[in-house]
């Protein structure tokens, strides 16, 4: 494989905890590894809460280089520290323009990979890429605007929803290659927006299984720092706290569980809703809800192996249009998995072929409280053998070692017919 400059563009990048930020992570590592030299743009960090890290001070642009030889260069954005569209948008757009600026100053790289924000923050770095004949990949994380069809924020026919999805389809026809991280997704570039099979690309997201241990035995420590009993049947939901989720309808659920004094709520995170949950918890006067957050990354393992079964909520149609990445995290944490999803989801699917839990319809609190009960009422060694299904069908198909082979033969593809353009436009 040739040497090749690569730019990845990702606005969440460490120290910020999310899935994307770990991921775009190992790809750069992966890259430099094979000694390509990479930039990372990227914004200042403030997920997931929204707030700028301490230590860090905004400015138009950053460039730092990290003793590995990485160059990173942070561009400024607005803040979104609440799940409203004007807010996601004054984020999305702004993080565009300084990061297509960086890109348009900058000596031309061989390839672009953008795990960047929908529509708006991608179209300008794709304009760049199209105006400077620079062979782009992007990975696309949630299917816009369907996404926004689905959290209900605007109907499906409304004039906007229908502007963006004819600017989606422009971006996907001006990239070198398109990777989705579910079929759906797949079908969805595919068949509606027309692309190429052979230049739309499977590989789903995934994660580091050597950081979850599953029965990490710091466990214990994690139950007795929040009086927990050892017990006690603890449930707990793991990640993100924002509008997609909805994690408000397990919230709900306990109120229907209050009955059963052993049973435990942990909401383990931070996030747009996490406000809103704590007010409807103390509205409905929920008792044993416990809320970690911050949730640190080097809690991962000893939190969910606190845990007898995780639940992976979502609201409405929304499993259609993405595929929540704490999945993966769960099943390596080797616990039972309660997803509240349709049944023709990818995350459904997943579920059911992974065989590791239930599935049931999303935001419907009684039936998800009636589950728990199936799930108590589950010996301990099913539960087990449930668990170890997940974690074994998660290390067969979402490791690093798997998937980070395959968007490297994607970008080197990419680079490698840019290449041969260029050549032909003689430059």
């Amino acid at each position: 494989m040739r040497k090749m400059r690569a730019f990845v563009v990702s606005p969440v990048y460490p120290p910020e905890p999310i899935v994307s930020s770990q991921t775009s992570t190992q790809l750069v590592e992966e890259l430099m590894r094979r000694g390509h030299q990479v930039t990372v743009i990227t914004a200042f960090p403030s997920k997931p809460a929204g707030k700028l890290y301490a230590g860090y001070r905004r400015r138009l642009m950053e460039r730092q280089r990290t003793k590995a030889g990485l160059d990173v260069v942070r561009c400024f954005s607005f803040l979104s520290t609440e799940s409203r569209m004007a807010s996601r948008l004054l984020e999305n757009l702004s993080f565009g323009v300084t990061s297509s600026l960086a890109l348009l100053v900058a000596r031309r790289p061989d390839v672009i990979y953008a795990n960047t924000w929908p529509i708006v923050a991608t179209g300008l770095v794709n304009l760049v890429a199209h105006l400077r004949r620079i062979p782009m990949v992007i990975s696309v994380q949630d299917v816009y605007p369907e996404s926004l069809v689905s959290q209900q924020r605007l109907g499906a026919n409304h004039l906007l929803i229908r502007a963006m999805r004819w600017l989606d389809q422009m971006i996907a026809r001006n990239c070198q290659e398109i990777i989705v991280i579910s079929e759906s997704f797949a079908s969805v570039y595919r068949n509606r927006r027309h692309i190429p099979t052979d230049r739309v690309h499977y590989v789903p997201n995934w994660g580091d299984h050597t950081a979850i241990i599953p029965g990490d035995e710091r466990a214990s420590f994690f139950r007795a720092s929040h009086n927990i009993p050892e017990h006690a049947f603890v449930v707990m939901y793991g990640g993100n706290v924002g509008m997609a989720a909805r994690v408000e309808v397990v919230v709900e659920a306990f109120h229907y569980l209050q009955t059963s004094q052993d049973i435990y709520l942990v909401i383990a995170g931070d996030g747009s809703s996490l406000a809103t949950c704590r007010q409807l918890a103390n509205q409905l006067d929920v008792q044993r809800i416990i809320f970690h957050s911050p949730w640190l990354s080097a809690e991962t393992s000893m939190a969910l192996s606190a845990a007898d079964v995780l639940v992976l909520p979502t609201r409405g149609e929304q499993s259609l249009a993405s595929v929540p990445s704490k999945l993966i995290t769960y099943l390596f944490a080797a616990k039972p998995v309660i997803a509240l999803a349709l049944p023709e989801s990818d995350l459904a699917r997943s579920i059911e072929r992974a065989g590791c839990g239930w599935v049931i319809a999303p935001d419907q609190p009684e039936l998800l409280a009636d589950q728990i009960r199936v799930a108590l009422d589950t010996v301990i060694g099913e539960r087990d053998r449930l668990g170890q299904r997940g974690r074994a069908f998660a290390l067969q198909h979402f490791s690093s070692e798997v998937c980070l082979s395959q968007i490297m033969n994607v970008i080197s593809r990419a680079a490698s017919a840019g290449g041969r353009s260029h050549e032909s436009y003689g430059s």
